[in-house]
């Protein structure tokens, strides 16, 4: 029976591959060896750290901390649930639980990502290995490792998959990943802190940073696993004893908690309810789209309250307005950090992309109700106009934030010129693009991100590039005045604050005409891509 998992999990995952284009299976095969290149160069990494075996400790604790609170938390907050190995679709099979996980620890061990997560343990695994005689230790310590992020990655994901499918477990993701977001900011200022404070005095960075913090991790299973291999080499008995007995409770406790999470799951209805937010009794309906500026209204009003009311909506803009606000702070040392808004600007502009695969199937609707010129244009831009009108408010508070922190007030203009531009710009091109390479999105509603189907990832990837692009484009006479503000005069920042937000006006107006066109030449070959995503 396990076989059989396995052996339908590899035919999953080939079959994306058999079932692609030509040129499809090109770019699949460019992407792999990019991957195998950089696996290389991890492993080559975790290679010369053997040199160094205190170093190599305080790294591979680390690693096998982060691996693991990645496979826990990745596929509840980020990714959603794997649908391959979600053990609703065997519920009606005659399978003991026993069985059952067996199979899916298995099947779950199938695929690119745990075949480079094996890659990098071996490399982990010789970096431990102070000599060739502990390396057998080593390997044992890292598939162990590898074993126990399996497990308590399923029993998670088996325990918190009825919440996940409700609107408060979706709320509740929201807060965790928010939390977590902020988390790693935090931690990146400290780090920096801990650098710059280090450098100054003539000190490691890792040394007085991260040593100190990975000497607490090696207390827990994931740390324990990592200093098994010197613990033995410097003949610490009892330190050793510690070391093997942690994981070991770990794996067990990990496996019954995974067993009497699925058994609930199998045979229990989940008590969540998709309920949503109360009406404020103000309905959009006071809208009237029978012309352009009444459609534009009418989509504004229920992008807003589709935004208000589903989780899945509003942690994306949580992250970019947080990313938009600290991340600047981090990147850039001093002076100059209201240009690192520019990024932020960019993913503001993408949170209108892939407009009619947010329903699914349910785009038939739009189809019979806006199917003149006149409606399809107001949709695209009510779309844009409700993603700007946030987008714009975050931008300004963002840059103004940096220059007062940073001193930086006489480049404010050419900062708003230019992160107004490119914020215009992607969202011109997001709207284009999502009549033109549409992606399907899960409508199971497992994760609090609208993540894309298997299958439909290079779709996912050109879409983002081309709105990248486009922004930048579009983005290019305020670069021109930026430039010429630092290597001139700051007088032509003022040029770029009127060119920038114009080109990006001018770029919304037109190319929206471009994303009413593709969408009603387009409508059948849209709905069929994006039904797909009713069936994930």
């Amino acid at each position: 029976m396990v076989g059989i998992f396995a052996g339908l999990k590899w035919r999953l995952v080939s079959s994306r591959f058999r079932a692609a284009s030509g040129a499809t299976k090109g770019w699949l095969v460019v992407g792999w060896c990019v991957a195998v290149l950089a696996l290389g160069l991890v492993v080559f990494g975790f290679v010369a750290l053997r040199t160094n075996p205190a170093l190599a400790r305080t790294a591979v604790v680390s690693l096998f901390t982060v691996q693991m609170l990645s496979w826990v938390l990745a596929p509840l907050v980020a990714f959603g649930l794997d649908e391959t190995v979600d053990p609703a679709r065997f519920a009606l099979l005659p399978l003991t639980t026993a069985t059952l996980q067996r199979g899916l620890l298995v099947s779950s061990l199938v695929g690119y990502l745990p075949v480079a997560n094996a890659v990098v343990m071996v490399g982990a695994a010789i970096a431990l290995s102070t000599t060739w005689a502990l390396l057998p230790i080593a390997l044992i310590c890292a598939a162990v490792q590898l074993l126990l992020c399996v497990i308590v990655s399923r029993a998670a994901s088996a325990s918190m998959a009825g919440l996940m499918a409700g609107r408060r477990g979706r709320d509740l993701g929201m807060v965790v990943g928010s939390l977590l977001f902020l988390v790693y900011i935090g931690l990146s200022f400290a780090l920096n802190q801990t650098a710059s404070s280090a450098s100054s005095n003539g000190s490691s960075a890792i040394g007085s940073g991260i040593t100190s913090l990975s000497r607490a991790l090696s207390w827990g299973p994931n740390g324990a696993l990592a200093t098994i291999p010197s613990t033995l080499h410097d003949s610490n008995w009892g330190r050793l004893l510690v070391a093997l007995l942690t994981p070991t409770a770990a794996v067990v406790i990990g496996w019954w908690w995974w067993a009497t999470a699925l058994r609930k799951s199998l045979t229990t209805l989940p008590s969540t309810t998709e309920g949503s937010a109360p009406s404020d009794g103000k309905a959009s309906g006071t809208a009237v789209a029978s012309s352009l500026r009444g459609m534009v209204s009418l989509v504004i009003a229920r992008d807003r309250l589709l935004t208000w009311r589903d989780p899945m909506r509003r942690i994306p803009w949580i992250i970019v307005a947080a990313l938009a606000v600290l991340w600047p702070l981090l990147v850039v040392r001093g002076h100059g950090s209201l240009f690192a808004v520019a990024f932020p600007a960019v993913m503001m502009g993408l949170q209108a992309g892939n407009q009619f695969a947010v329903e699914g199937t349910g785009l038939w609707l739009h189809m019979v109700a806006f199917a003149d010129r006149t409606r399809a244009r107001g949709e695209a831009l009510g779309h844009a106009i409700f993603v700007l009108i946030p987008g714009t408010v975050i931008v300004v508070v963002a840059v103004f934030l940096q220059a007062i922190i940073r001193d930086d007030l006489e480049w404010v203009p050419a900062a708003l010129g230019l992160c107004l531009a490119l914020m215009l710009g992607s969202v011109a091109f997001s709207g284009y693009v999502s009549a033109r390479l549409p992606y399907a999105m899960r409508q199971s509603r497992k994760s609090m991100f609208a993540n894309s189907v298997p299958g439909q990832k290079g779709r996912t990837m050109g879409s983002t590039l081309v709105s990248f692009g486009g922004g930048i484009v579009v983005a290019l006479p305020a670069l021109v005045f930026l430039v010429l503000a630092r290597a001139v005069s700051p007088v032509w920042g003022w040029a770029a604050l009127v060119v920038g937000p114009i080109s990006g006006i001018v770029a919304v107006v037109l190319v929206s005409n471009l994303t009413a066109s593709a969408y009603l030449s387009r409508t059948p070959e849209i709905l069929a891509t994006v039904a797909v995503g009713d069936r994930s």
